[in-house]
């Protein structure tokens, strides 16, 4: 589905149009606003009918192409669709793309699933199954997807399915593309835009965002965006008390206290050499904090919840990049380089579990390094990852039958972070002494180790250090068998080395048994070649319709286990590469003079070598981790889209998902859970729709074009996770939602728009994320809190903004 707001149109617009004009909307509510529909009548028929959609240019095939042309399922959003969705950041966008599904617990926590292809939203360990590009270069990054701000964004394209000919590793089950604005030396143009919101039973918001484009000659121009963003908080951390009843939270006791701040900027230059040749380089970054937590406890009510600790959450991003383009006559060069370099660092409370940690391990089981005698913890994360990426492609231009494209692609991506779990008052517990015992023991036999532990207030600890460098060459050849038949053929051979250090301590300083004589750290080295493949044809029949068939291939890479694990016999030495095999069959048509444009996708995917993290221990193996290769899963499913400009003011769109997403072999995990046929596979919707109605008031009563629409999407009950699936447990299903949005809207001849718009019209308690992992522990102390812990949507909020064009 596009949502592109530029209409090509055969009669004049009843009012002049400036080229950064809003484009026609509709609305739902049209009965209140009774004499608005009075003006609305006095079109004429030439006016109502005159209207066709748009297409929309695309690039989902690293060449540009009208989405129509494309033979495969692709949704895009261009600037005016973003602007109309108020879409900032991916949950605003991804409620409306029919077969991606979002988990979002914390803002700047994103993990992203394509047609239900999923086994969790939190593996850390595991390379993404979905990739994320900011303009040429990959971000991506598992359960912690980056999340550009949208402010002057030409483009975001959902790619569904394997992407992996063209965009390699972790496009394994599909591919979000978010394309930036480029200077422009042909005129000047700006734009600034400010919002406030008031948030039921929460604190204001507002949202300022501006760019700038500016011809410096005639070949050279420079683009630079900037934005600032608050939202107030709106979840009460209530009075109450531990589950051991030791303490209060008092201390960090506020209403509304969950606030999220973004602010960054863009900076872009561009240099025509000549009439063949251009560079374009680009600064972009961006700085996010979210203190407190969006969790509520249903025992308290809506938006409470206990907690001991102020909790934060830092996201910190920047990425620069320089492209070269070059026409060589019978083709058109490419070469990109970037480099991105990415800061987190969280902190959250994590009293339930070592409160349970301390009742059932170090008292009724007695093990005193265990006891940390009911004093509170939280668990922190400082995490780095820097990427390189360098593309260069050749692409054949001119109308030859025979088109091509080969590439070669270089990434070297570097991740590392220090885990654990920190407790304040550690060294005044009967865990800091037994600690000490033990490396007193330990000492004597191991020169490395040091008695006495050098002081630390840090219970575990976790350094993990993995480097990833992958090479890959790829090519697509497409020929025209006919004046309507197409075929494609597509192919991509990569090899990586990947090499992981990991390091257990506990606490900080001392390693466990199992790894003394390493200092409880693990080494993990491999290397690996495949190839992916794409094939596809696309037959064109009678009036702007195309049918197509495709075949693609996505994979992950695959790596190696710790020597120590892999001794053990439970975990192998290597794993390998999880591969997912795509059918699908299309058609993409444009109906009653191009005034309703309907695609229709059906697939059926296969998946692989399934990669499986252990990261849970086996039986007294607690320190057992490692990934390996299960069995099979399949899904398969339609999604629909459509566009329809009813008439020259009436515009109705959406999409359908339907699919069904599960495991279809058995598999014993090394928990010793089974994964039977049928099992459903998690955060995997097999249902999502999204419905929008827009209507406008052509210069109403002179004063300017009045729009009014109305949106909503709506998706099916999803497991939480993979035990939860595996379990059919209840209380970790999330439930079923539906969410509604509101628009009223004027824009004025010279080109000021100002709008009223209601989020979450109905105050839905739309749930992001359930968290039925502290359910267990919490009771053990027989307390109803800590269970089923949800975040939600935010409440209702009604917003006012204003937007200048220049």
């Amino acid at each position: 589905m596009s949502r592109n707001r530029a209409i090509a149109k055969t009669s004049e617009s009843p009012v002049s149009q400036p080229a950064f004009r809003l484009k026609p909307l509709a609305v739902a509510i049209i009965a209140v606003h009774a004499p608005l529909a009075v003006v609305a009548q006095e079109q004429t028929e030439e006016e109502e009918t005159g209207r066709t959609i748009e297409e929309v240019i695309v690039t989902a095939t690293k060449r540009e192409a009208n989405m129509q042309d494309v033979a495969q399922s692709i949704t895009a959003f261009t600037t005016d669709d973003l602007e109309r969705l108020r879409a900032r950041d991916m949950k605003e966008y991804i409620d409306a793309l029919p077969s991606v599904a979002l988990v979002n617990s914390v803002p700047g926590r994103n993990s992203v699933v394509f047609r239900g292809v999923s086994t969790g939203s939190s593996e850390y360990r595991t390379d993404s199954m979905t990739a994320v590009y900011l303009d040429e270069q990959p971000l991506t990054t598992n359960s912690q997807q980056v999340d550009p701000w949208l402010v002057d964004i030409q483009r975001v394209e959902a790619l569904p399915g394997p992407q992996g000919t063209l965009f390699g590793s972790s496009s394994q089950s599909g591919t979000l593309r978010v394309i930036t604005n480029k200077p422009d030396p042909s005129g000047f143009g700006a734009q600034v835009d400010a919002s406030a919101y008031s948030t039921r039973g929460g604190e204001p918001s507002y949202d300022l965002s501006g760019h700038l484009n500016i011809p410096v000659a005639e070949r050279f121009a420079v683009r630079v965006a900037a934005f600032l963003s608050h939202e107030g908080g709106y979840v009460d951390n209530v009075l109450g008390r531990d589950l051991a009843d030791t303490r209060d939270n008092a201390a960090v006791v506020e209403d509304d206290y969950n606030e999220y701040d973004v602010s960054g900027g863009r900076v872009a230059a561009s240099w025509e050499l000549g009439d063949r040749w251009s560079v374009i380089a680009g600064i972009i970054a961006q700085n996010s904090s979210a203190t407190g937590a969006w969790e509520s406890d249903p025992t308290l009510g809506d938006f409470k919840i206990v907690k001991f600790f102020d909790e934060y959450r830092d996201d910190d991003w920047h990425q620069n990049s320089i492209t070269i383009k070059g026409d060589l006559g019978v083709a058109e060069f490419s070469a990109t380089t970037s480099v991105f370099d990415r800061d987190i660092a969280y902190e959250w409370d994590n009293h339930v579990y070592e409160q349970y940690k301390d009742a059932y391990w170090g008292y009724y089981l007695g093990y005193s390094l265990y006891n940390s005698e009911y004093t509170f913890g939280t668990i922190f994360n400082d995490q780095q990852q820097q990427r390189f990426a360098q593309e260069v492609r050749l692409t054949s231009t001119g109308a030859s039958r025979f088109q091509w494209m080969v590439g070669a692609f270089y990434e070297d991506v570097d991740d590392e972070w220090f885990y654990g779990a920190q407790n304040p008052a550690l060294m005044d517990t009967a865990a800091w002494d037994a600690a000490n015992n033990y490396a007193y023991y330990y000492a004597s036999y191991y020169d490395h180790l040091d008695y006495p532990l050098a002081a630390s207030d840090i219970g575990f600890s976790n350094h993990f250090v993995r480097a990833v460098e992958q090479t890959a060459v790829f090519g697509e050849l497409v020929y025209d068998l006919s004046d309507r038949l197409t075929t494609t053929v597509g192919l991509r051979w990569f090899e990586y080395d990947r090499n992981e250090f990991d390091q257990f301590q506990f606490p900080h300083g001392l390693p466990p048994l199992s790894g003394l004589d390493t200092d409880g750290a693990y080494r993990a080295v491999g290397v690996e070649q495949d190839t992916a493949l794409k094939l596809s044809a696309q037959y064109t029949l009678e009036n702007d319709r195309m049918v197509y068939f495709l075949f693609s291939q996505g994979f992950r890479l695959g790596g190696s286990n710790s020597q120590r694990a892999a001794n053990t016999g439970l975990v192998p030495q290597n794993y390998g590469a999880d591969t997912l095999n795509n059918y699908e069959a299309g058609l993409k048509s444009e109906w009653l003079d191009n005034r309703l444009q309907l695609n229709v996708s059906a697939f059926y995917m296969v998946w692989e070598d399934i990669q499986i993290d252990n990261a849970g221990g086996v039986e007294d193996k607690w320190w057992l981790r490692g990934m390996i290769n299960g069995d099979t899963a399949r899904t398969m499913g339609v999604e629909v889209t459509w566009d329809a400009s009813i008439t020259d003011s009436l515009r109705f769109e959406g999409s359908i998902f339907l699919a069904d997403p599960e495991f279809n072999s058995e598999f014993t995990l090394l928990s010793g859970e089974v994964i039977t046929d049928g099992t459903t596979m998690p955060i995997s919707p097999e249902f999502k729709y999204y419905f929008a109605v827009e209507y406008t008031f052509w210069n109403w009563r002179d004063i300017g074009d009045l729009w009014v629409r109305y949106d909503t999407s709506h998706q099916s009950e999803v497991y939480n996770g993979l035990s939860s699936a595996i379990a059919e447990d209840s209380e970790g299903k999330q439930p079923s939602w539906t969410l509604s949005n509101f628009q009223l809207g004027i824009e004025l001849p010279e080109g000021p728009q100002f709008l009223l718009e209601v989020n979450n019209v109905w105050d839905e308690r739309t749930i992001n994320y359930l968290d039925n992992g502290g359910n267990f522990q919490a009771a053990q102390f027989g307390d109803p809190r800590f269970h089923n812990i949800r975040s939600y949507v935010a409440p209702r909020s009604i917003g006012l903004s204003a937007t200048f064009r220049f």
